[in-house]
């Protein structure tokens, strides 16, 4: 039985292409039910970066066939462009390929959380569709263990790596709960919008948007769920809430010490966050001097981000040794799910010749003593255990896991297939 996988992601295949083959939820289910006509397990993973197929099938081309004759059905696609950003692994390569995918060090953001939800959501519509066993469910769960083991062995998830997750990262740090906090966006760029964003989404209490153009400042705020105000009452805001972030352009500074001294005094000791991602700076640079007053500008966000990027990729190394280490570990299993049937079947197969042949002998030796039976009993048997000692224990070195199937399948052919039988 053969694993592999099959698909195009973010980095093999532009968006404009990935969006083809997103299938709708009931194109889905209808792919994996096609599927078992080859497959003997079959796990679908669609997301906005991947469409993956992991199969199991001693049919591959077949499996492979019906995968291109569903996508092209569904979206009228033909076969060479498939073949153009479409990936396929198998065996150890599919298994490793599994691991990163769930551990998200394949993913656009390596260190994403998302990806982990999404592989066990598309295991388990699988697993309702009927197509998963218990050789799926043994290499799943040992993913989704190898990716735990990774999150929480490893820094790799907890090193924002742009300006904009630095911003947010170090805004729980000064306030730890930003749901007990609000925020205050001067300016409606792209860069504070993303920021922004980012801020909504971590869960702050409220947020307020001001610009020197009102209807830009409602339209962002529609779009946030924040609440606009004017640019004019925006330092009356300053005095209660806890986040300001700014980037409304111009050449000198729109924010002074001395107002921001004002704005302090107000505060009442209260911790301000500012983020200043203006260029030129829109906050008086001096203002980092004063009390409860944090102060970060766009170089001191891309230091972090850059720092942030040599300690994720020391991390990466590290979560790569270990999902090696696991799919080592899910290999070895795999190979004794294989191996033990056919040693099974082997040493019963010379148990069998050595009770057959034992009878005979003891039939035409009927002056034999009790004695002497039971020392040519315990005498066969030992010598069948040593015989077949080395032959199991190198099979299970063999390195490659192509090769070790195929001289289990020649074990099968040499010892106990009937004479006559034809191949299957």
């Amino acid at each position: 039985m053969k694993f592999f996988a099959y698909g195009l992601n973010h980095v093999t295949a532009p968006i404009s292409v990935r969006e083809k083959y997103a299938l709708p939820a009931e194109k889905v289910m209808e792919v994996l039910g096609q599927l078992k006509r080859h497959a003997s397990e079959a796990v679908f993973l669609s997301t906005c970066n991947r469409v993956e197929f992991y199969l199991s099938s001693e049919r591959s081309q077949d499996c492979l066939e019906e995968i291109r004759a569903q996508l092209s059905q569904f979206h009228r696609l033909k076969t060479p462009e498939m073949k153009k950003y479409f990936y396929l692994y198998e065996g150890t390569e599919a298994y490793l390929h599994l691991f990163r995918v769930a551990s998200s060090l394949d993913s656009m953001v390596v260190g994403e959380a998302q990806i982990l939800g999404q592989v066990k959501d598309a295991f388990q519509e699988s697993r309702g569709a009927g197509l998963v066993g218990s050789t799926f469910h043994g290499i799943f769960s040992r993913a989704f263990s190898a990716a735990k083991k990774v999150r929480t062995q490893t820094e790799i998830a907890r090193m924002p790596v742009n300006v904009s997750s630095v911003a947010v990262d170090l805004a729980r740090k000064i306030f730890s709960n930003l749901s007990e906090h609000s925020a205050l966006l001067l300016g409606a760029g792209e860069m504070g919008e993303l920021t922004a964003k980012y801020l909504v989404d971590a869960g702050v209490r409220e947020f307020f948007i001001a610009n020197r153009t009102v209807e830009k400042a409602q339209a962002l705020a529609t779009k946030l769920g924040g609440r606009a105000l004017a640019l004019d009452h925006s330092h009356e805001k300053m005095a209660e809430v806890d986040i300001l972030l700014v980037s409304l352009g111009g050449t000198t500074p729109w924010l002074e010490r001395g107002q921001l001294e004002t704005v302090m005094k107000h505060r009442k000791g209260r911790a301000f966050f500012i983020i200043d991602i203006g260029v030129p700076r829109n906050v008086d640079p001096d203002s980092s001097r004063i009390e409860s007053v944090y102060l970060y500008n766009i170089d001191d966000l891309s230091a972090i981000a850059e720092g942030n990027r040599v300690e994720r990729q020391k991390a990466v190394e590290s979560a790569e040794a270990i999902l090696r280490d696991e799919v080592d570990r899910l290999c070895d299993w795999l190979n004794s799910l294989d191996l033990v049937p056919t040693v099974v079947r082997l040493r019963k197969h010379f148990e069998d010749v050595r009770q057959r042949e034992l009878k005979e002998f003891f039939e035409r030796n009927g002056d034999l003593s009790e004695k002497e039976r039971k020392v040519l009993e315990r005498l066969t048997h030992d010598l069948i255990g040593k015989l077949l000692h080395d032959p199991t224990v190198n099979l299970k070195k063999i390195p490659n896991e192509m090769d070790r199937f195929e001289y289990a399948r020649m074990l099968n052919d040499i010892f106990l297939k009937k004479n006559g039988s034809k191949d299957e």
